[in-house]
């Protein structure tokens, strides 16, 4: 299994700020880019834990940095989205699409999201 790339504490709410890049390690240029991210169960699974869409679904919590030529992207969890995962610690996936303006998928990325047990 892969290194989990974020590793969190259940029920924390605070941003997680990811830095999205090519395979040189390069960051990847959001400027006018259409991010959306996804938390599974596991990468197949049918239903979302939570979903963000930075041209949609909650928008308000997902943000492309300053400037978007940095590839930073953030995500802020909030205190609904742990309603599924309700007393859950384990492996999760993250799933990272990158579009343009035209919804052309450039790039998709998984990223493995542990999370401990509560924080109580």
């Amino acid at each position: 299994m892969a290194s989990p790339d974020l590793i969190i504490k259940e029920g924390d709410t605070r941003d997680w700020v990811f830095t999205l890049s090519d395979s040189s390690s390069v960051a990847i240029n959001l400027t006018s880019a259409r991010v959306k991210f996804n938390l599974r169960r596991h990468e197949w699974h049918a239903s979302d834990l939570f979903y963000r869409d930075t041209d949609g679904t909650g928008s308000d919590l997902i943000a492309i940095g300053t400037p978007a030529s940095d590839g930073q992207v953030s995500i802020t969890p909030t205190t609904a989205d742990w309603v599924g995962l309700s007393d859950s610690t384990g492996v999760f996936v993250g799933e990272f699409w990158i579009s343009d303006q035209n919804n052309d998928v450039q790039i998709t990325q998984d990223v493995v999201v542990r999370v401990d047990g509560a924080m109580i």
